[in-house]
């Protein structure tokens, strides 16, 4: 595996991609991976990459990643050097994809997460040729319709303005998208969007492309392109699109795309007849759309009766898929229902004297009551208190990689950086899973961020090793 810089093209002031080779055996095809916001070329899809190499059925297929300037840092001029825009890295993509090594095969296919699929599409869109060359596009976690929600310093950062819903470039893009291809693609097209991405809306990445191309797979932002395995729903996606097979959408399948999109009678004309047989991930699911339909009591009890959870699980899996959606719609409906759930849990986890449990509802209360405060305010007198009942829980429970990483998260809460900051690496080291990490780091930059700014976000960043792929 050899990485290869590219840099900016004096001639064009095009910015050419980053490469990685993973596998070039001269074949006539090849399918390229694209990482998303703050990604890394070779990181983002390394999980990946690895099933790709070892699948029999995809030797035919060589195997490249590219990936583009993106950082969180904020665009400051002549301090350092800027991300470029979104435009102008789809010029890049589409100048690389038409020289060697990928102007020699015959068709190519593109895997993209987050962003790098609105870098994808802008590219399909500037060079017709491209869209004839393509044979699949396989679009995960993108914006497509853009980001309605605020992110932190996003007036500072081109890219992040290019994915806001109103912004001019996802306007462009939609329309011309649509005059383009509103009738049929010439090459094989999925949208892919993750039951739990707290960062970019299902409508925002399905809605825009016909219901033929719409898929939904267990898993957040992140999870949806690592998969842990060859039944991964994501990987078998790709690995059917690629090898000519045919996956037909299950009966679970088509209920979750129904919860993605609001269609919560449907989820539970289909789900509910199966509740006896279903995984905790498909009950998870059907606890959902019946919540939405106001049977929030039959949701709980089915969750309880039929899955695997223990204490007060249960109660904490549904607010967590509520507080989840929340954070990308920010419905009051959903924000109130959450923090309602999460009461009841840690009422009776205190009942029952289960610390580990207490600390898990409390500081999701928390969590909720800081993220909804108005971000110029001062924290919240509720936010303080709950996050001194958090340390407290965390001192009577054992030693565990989440109990230290929700005890620095408290300690963000209460302004107390240093101390936080002495934790999150002892709460790293007892972890085994870089999802765990990814986890802490995406909760305890949204703190940090809120109680610190710019000096947060920075910090959080070093201790995780300046952004462990957590990317849009």
């Amino acid at each position: 595996m050899r990485k290869l810089i590219r840099r900016m093209t004096p001639s064009t002031g095009e910015i050419s991609p980053f490469r990685v080779d993973h596998r070039v055996n001269d074949q006539d095809v090849a399918l390229i991976l694209v990482h998303g916001f703050s990604g890394d070329t070779g990181a983002t899809w390394a999980a990946f990459v690895n099933l790709l190499l070892g699948d029999p059925a995809l030797t035919s297929w060589d195997l490249f990643s590219l990936g583009y300037s993106s950082s969180l840092r904020i665009d400051v001029p002549n301090v350092w050097a800027a991300d470029p825009d979104i435009e102008t890295l789809a010029s890049g993509l589409k100048t690389t994809l038409s020289l060697p090594p990928f102007s020699h095969y015959r068709c190519v296919a593109i895997a993209a997460h987050s962003m790098g699929g609105l870098v994808v599409q802008r590219a399909i869109l500037i060079d017709p040729k491209l869209a004839d060359r393509l044979s699949h596009v396989f679009l995960f976690g993108t914006p497509s319709a853009g980001l309605s929600k605020a992110w932190p310093f996003s007036g500072l950062k081109r890219q992040v303005r290019d994915m806001a819903a109103t912004s001019s470039f996802i306007h462009s893009l939609r329309h011309e998208w649509n005059i383009r291809f509103g009738s049929g693609s010439p090459f094989a097209l999925k949208v892919v969007a993750g039951d739990r991405d707290e960062f970019v809306p299902a409508r925002s990445s399905l809605e825009p492309f016909p219901g033929n191309a719409r898929e939904v797979v267990p898993g957040n932002h992140l999870e949806i392109i690592k998969p842990t395995g060859p039944d991964h729903q994501s990987y078998i996606l790709v690995m059917h699109g690629l090898s000519g097979g045919t996956q037909s959408r299950s009966v679970v399948d088509g209920a979750r795309l129904s919860v993605e999109l609001g269609d919560f009678r449907a989820a539970v004309k289909a789900l509910l007849p199966h509740s006896g047989g279903l995984d905790d991930n498909a009950l998870a699911t059907l606890a959902l759309a019946l919540d939405g339909l106001n049977r929030g009591e039959e949701a709980l009890l089915i969750l309880e009766q039929h899955g695997k959870f223990e204490s007060t699980d249960a109660l904490g899996v549904l607010a967590g898929r509520i507080k989840r959606r929340w954070l990308v719609e920010r419905s009051s409906a959903d924000l109130h229902r959450a923090r309602e759930l999460y009461s009841v849990a840690l009422d009776q986890a205190e009942a029952s004297n289960d610390p580990e449990q207490s600390f898990y509802h409390a500081i999701n209360i928390a969590f909720l009551d800081l993220i909804a405060s108005p971000a110029s305010a001062d924290i919240p007198t509720s936010v303080r208190g709950m996050a001194e009942r958090v340390k407290e829980y965390c001192s009577n429970a054992r030693e565990t990689n989440w109990r230290v990483a929700t005890e620095a998260e408290a300690c963000l809460m209460l302004e107390d950086f240093s101390q936080a900051v002495s934790l999150y690496p002892k709460a790293i080291s007892l972890t085994q899973s870089p999802r765990e990490i990814e986890s802490m780091y995406s909760q305890a930059v949204r703190v940090a961020t809120r109680v610190f700014g710019r000096k947060g976000t920075k910090g959080i960043e070093q201790v995780f090793g300046a952004s462990p792929n957590v990317t849009r």
